[in-house]
C-alpha cells in the first residue's frame, strides 16, 4: 500500500485528526471554525487542497497494476472530474483527458477524447437525441438534481467492468431514508442512466439498517464518461448562472414539495419507531403529512410530529390497546394538533435538523446550488421559497 503524503500545514495533526478534519469538512462544518480548532493557516477555500489522497485498494491501474488514488474535491463545488482516480505510481488517470502511453497505446484517446456509442435511452433516440448532445434541456429538473446528487455520493463501475469504491468521507446521505431514493434511482434507470440494480442490492430502508448513511450498491452508467462529466458540468452551469431550461420553471414546485414530503415522512417514521410503534396507513399519513406542508415549513412539520408521536405514546400506555391502533392514532394526534394551531393562529415553533436523519444530497443540490438558499428549503414553508432571478 502506497504511503500518502501528508501535506506540511497539516504535519501537526495526527491520523486521527486529519480524518475527523476531512468528516467535519464535508458534513458541513464552518471552516473557519476548523482552522482555528486545528491550527491550520491556509485560506477557508483552499482547505481541501490540503487533505490527503484517497487510497482505493480495490482499484489497481490497468498500466502498472499499482493502487489507484483520488484527490479531494471542494464541498461546494460541483462534481466535474472529482471521482477520477490516478495511478499511484505511472501517469495514468481515470479520465478521457488522459494521454498516459498506456491510454494512446490502446486507442482509447483520439483528439483529447474517449470514443464513443450512442446512447441507449428509447426516449431520447425518439427525440433524435444520442449520448454526443446530451444536454440538460433534455433532462426533467429531478433527473438533473438527481443525478448531481448521485454523481457526488456513490460508487461506480468503470470501463473495465471493476468495482470502484468511494469512501463515504462526506457522512451525506444520497437522499432522506424511505422510499425516496429507491423511487428516484428507479425512475432514473428506467431513462436508461444506468444498467439495471437487482433488487437485492437495494438497501435503502433504513428502519431495518440504522447505519445506513448512503447507497450501497455500484452503479453501471449506461452514459459514457466523457459525456457523463460534460453533462454534468452543464448541469452545474444552469444552477450556478440561474438559466435554467423552461420547463424546469413549471417542475419546481413538484420537486420541493416531493422532496419535503420525503423529510417529512423520514421523521414520522423515525419518531414512530423510537416509540415501538409499527407502520401506520399509508395513504392516511400521506394525506395528513400533505395537509401539513401546506401552510408549515418542514421544520414545523416536525414540531407537530413530534407532538403527535408523543400523544400517540401517551395513548399507548394510557389504554393499553395495540400497537397498530397507537400507530393510526398517531396521524390523527398530528392532524388534530394543525388544526387547533390554525384555528387559534399558534405560531408553531420549528424544530432543528435531527443529527440521526442528516440533510441529504439531494436536498444540498436542490437548495445549495440551484436556489441558492441553503436551510430555508428546511425552515420555511414551500410557497415562500422561490426561485432568485438569474
Amino acid at each position: 500500500m502506497p504511503k500518502v503524503p501528508i501535506h506540511s500545514k497539516l504535519a501537526h495533526l495526527s491520523e486521527g485528526q486529519i480524518d475527523a478534519l476531512i468528516t467535519r469538512y464535508y458534513a458541513g462544518a464552518r471552516i473557519a471554525d476548523l482552522l482555528a480548532e486545528y491550527a491550520i493557516d491556509c485560506h477557508p477555500p483552499q482547505l481541501y487542497k490540503l487533505f490527503p489522497s484517497v487510497i482505493h485498494s480495490s482499484a489497481t491501474c490497468p498500466n502498472c497494476g499499482a493502487v489507484m488514488m483520488s484527490k479531494h474535491v471542494a464541498r461546494s463545488v460541483g462534481m466535474a472530474d472529482s471521482k477520477t482516480l490516478h495511478c499511484s505510481q505511472c501517469r495514468h488517470e481515470t479520465s478521457f483527458r488522459c494521454k498516459c502511453d498506456y491510454c494512446r497505446n490502446r486507442g482509447k484517446v483520439k483528439n483529447g477524447r474517449f470514443s464513443h456509442t450512442p446512447f441507449s435511452n428509447r426516449t431520447f433516440e425518439a427525440q433524435g437525441v444520442t449520448s454526443q448532445v446530451l444536454k440538460p434541456d433534455h433532462l426533467t429538473l429531478e433527473q438533473a438534481i438527481a443525478l448531481l446528487a448521485l454523481a457526488r455520493c456513490n460508487d461506480f463501475i468503470d470501463s473495465y467492468g471493476r468495482r470502484i469504491s468511494v469512501p463515504d468521507l462526506t457522512v451525506v446521505p444520497f437522499a432522506p431514508r424511505g422510499c425516496y431514493a429507491k423511487e428516484l434511482i428507479e425512475r432514473l434507470g428506467k431513462a436508461d442512466f444506468f444498467g439495471s440494480v437487482p433488487e437485492s442490492h437495494y438497501v435503502f430502508d433504513a428502519l431495518k439498517d440504522e447505519e445506513l448513511t448512503a447507497l450501497q450498491f455500484p452503479i453501471r452508467w449506461n452514459i459514457q464518461r466523457y459525456v457523463r462529466i460534460e453533462l454534468l458540468e452543464q448541469i452545474e452551469q444552469c444552477a450556478r448562472t440561474m438559466v435554467w431550461p423552461g420547463h424546469w420553471l413549471n417542475q419546481l414546485s413538484d420537486m420541493k414539495r416531493s422532496l419535503a414530503f420525503a423529510e417529512c415522512q423520514e421523521f414520522y417514521d423515525f419518531c414512530a419507531k423510537q416509540r415501538g410503534l409499527p407502520p401506520s396507513a399509508q395513504r392516511s399519513t400521506t394525506i395528513m403529512l400533505n395537509n401539513l406542508l401546506q401552510d408549515h415549513s418542514v421544520a414545523q412539520c416536525y414540531r407537530i410530529i413530534y407532538a403527535g408521536a408523543q400523544a400517540a405514546a401517551d395513548f399507548l400506555v394510557r389504554s393499553s390497546c395495540a400497537g397498530q391502533h397507537a400507530a393510526n392514532y398517531m396521524i390523527g394526534a398530528c392532524q388534530r394538533w394543525v388544526d387547533r394551531a390554525r384555528s387559534e393562529d399558534w405560531v408553531v415553533t420549528p424544530f432543528r435538523r435531527n443529527p440521526e436523519l442528516p440533510r441529504s444530497m439531494i436536498n444540498y443540490v436542490l437548495y445549495d446550488d440551484f436556489l441558492k438558499c441553503g436551510d430555508d428549503g428546511f425552515n420555511l414553508a414551500l410557497d415562500k421559497i422561490t426561485r432568485p432571478n438569474a
